[in-house]
């Protein structure tokens, strides 16, 4: 497997060499259908962009190596956003933008929260923006865009904007630009989802001092982030850039039954009295061994055993193809970056479960049990199908995230 994930690596620098290309196109509107002036055009959760000229033309001069969802987004029309892979870069497209539909026009079966700023605004920053350091340097320039719902039958919180969210992080120097699809927090399962198409912009300065803060604080953001550990991933490096994985099982009361009657069934009292277990499987935690079947009957409902094995990165990655790895694997992952500790503020938020000064620790589950696709830059498809806990549950918001062109300096030992 490390043949295979090195090859994609080899073949990717070779690609890396060759001049990048240009993307180019025209949009129009789909009613007029005249061509659409200062239509945004950008690659998502990148800092390349553009706008469209008079004649509705534009060209994005640099497209980067991998996969990247193009964004086509104007006041007063529906976003337009398509996939488009370097390999397959087309020579131009024609995109057609709908106009959008006059809220007032719309059959609203849930309406959004009179006050949904003054009840949700706090909640809203605290998951989107965050509460990490970072976050305290951030400030959303146009709160009055979000409009809230709560679904009281679902339990579930959404929020929704017209335009996109602006977002100035004068902690790493980013005018942020987010075009919000989704944002969903469910109070029953504590599940938080947003997605949307970000877009970076560097906040311009000719203070040395102050672009130098901004260096260490990205780099501060980039390392033990879910970017950092995709593009490690995606290299067979996960050990050599310091993260430390280990496999965890969630016990279900029904795990517990099963392990119970087998465990009863393998047992038997000696002539000395003593309680033997007949089970000639062997391993250290491994499922199905007798110290497995010890563990889980001692544990409590919803707990977890820790499988205290290091599993190397070709145990979980596979290659897809030339540009693209994958990540499966069963149960659930603890994730630990061994070079970071956990910040105070999230200590503080988790005094319960975490100690001052040890390295941060994260949780990650394949809810549909579908392979991840992972490319070189650390992006990683489809969201869903990918539920973090712990510290990237937290640290993994707005005030923290990278563009995927970004470039970190040399790895800190």
């Amino acid at each position: 497997m490390r043949i295979i994930l090195t090859l994609i690596i080899l073949i990717a620098s070779l690609h890396l060499s060759f001049a990048q290309q240009a993307l180019r196109g025209k949009v129009i509107a789909s009613d007029s259908k005249q061509p659409i002036h200062l239509a945004n055009v950008f690659l998502s959760n990148t800092s390349i962009g553009t706008v469209t000229n008079a004649e509705g033309v534009f060209v994005l001069d640099r497209f980067p190596q991998g996969r990247f969802d193009v964004v086509i987004s104007c006041i007063g029309y529906e976003t337009y956003v398509t996939t488009i892979q370097y390999a397959q870069l087309p020579a131009f497209i024609e995109v057609v933008l709908k106009p959008k539909v006059n809220i007032l026009q719309e059959v609203v079966v849930e309406p959004y929260e009179k006050n949904g700023w003054e009840r949700y605004g706090k909640f809203f920053i605290e998951n989107f923006i965050g509460t990490s350091a970072l976050a305290t340097d951030c400030k959303l320039k146009n709160p009055e865009t979000i409009r809230f719902r709560y679904n009281k039958k679902e339990n579930i919180l959404r929020a929704f904007a017209d335009e996109p969210i602006i977002l100035e992080n004068r902690a790493l120097g980013y005018i942020l630009r987010y075009d919000l699809k989704v944002f969903e927090y469910n109070y029953g399962t504590r599940i938080f989802y947003f997605q949307g198409y970000p877009l970076f912009e560097d906040i311009e300065t000719d203070r040395k001092r102050l672009l130098n803060r901004w260096e260490r604080n990205r780099a501060e953001a980039y390392y033990g982030s879910m970017m950092h550990f995709m593009r490690s991933l995606f290299r067979n490096q996960l050990i050599e850039e310091g993260f430390e994985i280990r496999k965890l099982i969630k016990i279900s009361e029904e795990e517990k039954k099963r392990v119970r009657n087998i465990y009863n069934s393998r047992t038997y009292i000696n002539s000395n009295g003593n309680i033997v277990v007949n089970d000639s499987l062997l391993g250290n935690g491994n499922k199905d061994s007798s110290d497995y079947y010890r563990k889980v009957i001692r544990q409590p409902e919803k707990m977890a055993i820790l499988i205290n094995q290091l599993l190397p990165g070709d145990s979980i990655a596979f290659a897809i193809d030339s540009f693209t790895a994958g990540l499966y694997f069963d149960d659930h992952l603890q994730v630990i970056y061994k070079y970071k500790q956990a910040p105070d503020e999230y200590v503080r938020m988790n005094s319960l479960s975490v100690q001052p000064k040890t390295p941060v620790v994260s949780d990650i589950v394949l809810p549909k049990k579908n392979a991840i696709s992972v490319l070189a830059n650390g992006s990683y498809f489809e969201g869903l199908d990918l539920i973090t806990s712990g510290y990237w549950g937290w640290w993994e918001k707005l005030a923290t995230m990278l563009p995927f062109d970004y470039k970190p300096p040399k790895k800190r030992e």
